[in-house]
């Protein structure tokens, strides 16, 4: 499919029908962000590519958050940037490498791909991979039978972050036999302090043509992130709502709790106001070594 791809235009997609089927003959809304297209717009991830699609929306244009049990804020895009994002307005989108399902645990970057291929609505979903909101498929690079290839760039922002890469293609077997091997180290920071996020890749791709019409193809890949992601929430006022329920505390060792500066001893699930979560199963705020702590 990416062979036939022409800088920003690709005519073929795998999406529509898991074969090599044009784009002209579908009735679906698919759209293939080209391998040549990130570059040229800086994007390494799926927020990026959702910056410029339509009925897609990222961390830039979308705050994923949930409300837990607990009535605490839970923000999923410091938690987990790649799901933090919506298709069609519905919810996050179903990732795949060349049609097989994936986690989407591991960030989409460039490096390894050819094109990104997102497919929208319940069509997505014919063949048991996608969500209602729509799939997004990468289109997996292979090994240059005839071409050796070294590249190694770099890049950084105004916010402190950088990135290094390298991609090598050797052909060991002229026409017949080829190895690629590829790795990323970027580090990520924020406007908020401290923040910083490191992750490093490697790749590796072998493709082997023994006959004309027969090619097989194995790849092998590594990630690792480590570091603290910024929020994307706003502060909330934990501390009023707190104050006007008479400023609760709690010892543990003495089953005593303080309200408005009067001292009661509770026991079981008779916990006052403030000092338990909802089923009841006991105190969420603290005292510690003379402070009190949530």
């Amino acid at each position: 499919v990416s062979e036939s791809n022409n800088g920003y235009l690709a005519t073929n997609t795998m999406s529509g029908t898991r074969l090599n089927a044009s784009l002209a003959d579908l009735g679906s809304s698919i759209s293939v962000v080209t391998k040549q297209q990130m570059e040229d717009f800086g994007m390494l991830d799926i927020n990026d590519i959702f910056a410029y699609e339509a009925g897609a929306e990222g961390v830039g244009t979308y705050t994923s958050f949930e409300i837990n049990r607990n009535g605490q804020l839970n923000d999923n895009v410091q938690s987990d940037r790649e799901s933090s994002n919506r298709l069609r307005g519905i919810g996050a989108a179903n990732i795949s490498r060349s049609g097989f399902a994936t986690s989407g645990r591991v960030p989409i970057d460039p490096i390894d791909i050819d094109a990104v291929e997102i497919s929208r609505g319940p069509n997505s979903s014919i063949f048991g991979l996608g969500e209602g909101s729509g799939t997004v498929n990468m289109v997996a690079s292979s090994a240059n039978l005839n071409r050796s290839s070294s590249r190694t760039q770099m890049r950084a922002d105004n916010t402190g972050g950088w990135r290094t890469s390298m991609d090598l293609n050797r052909p060991i077997v002229s026409g017949k036999l080829a190895l690629r091997v590829s790795a990323v180290y970027q580090h990520d920071e924020d406007y908020q302090k401290p923040s910083g996020y490191d992750s490093r890749r490697f790749n590796a791709m072998l493709r082997f043509q023994p006959f004309k019409n027969t090619t097989l193809r194995g790849s092998f890949q590594s990630y690792r992130a480590d570091g603290a992601r910024a929020t994307a929430v706003t502060p909330r006022d934990g501390v009023t709502y707190w104050r006007q329920l008479g400023s609760p505390t709690w010892d543990p060792v003495t089953q005593t709790a303080t309200v408005n500066g009067v001292k009661t001893t509770y026991t079981g699930t008779n916990n006052p106001p403030g000092l338990a979560n909802p089923n009841r199963a006991g105190p969420i705020f603290y005292i510690d070594q003379g402070g009190s702590t949530l």
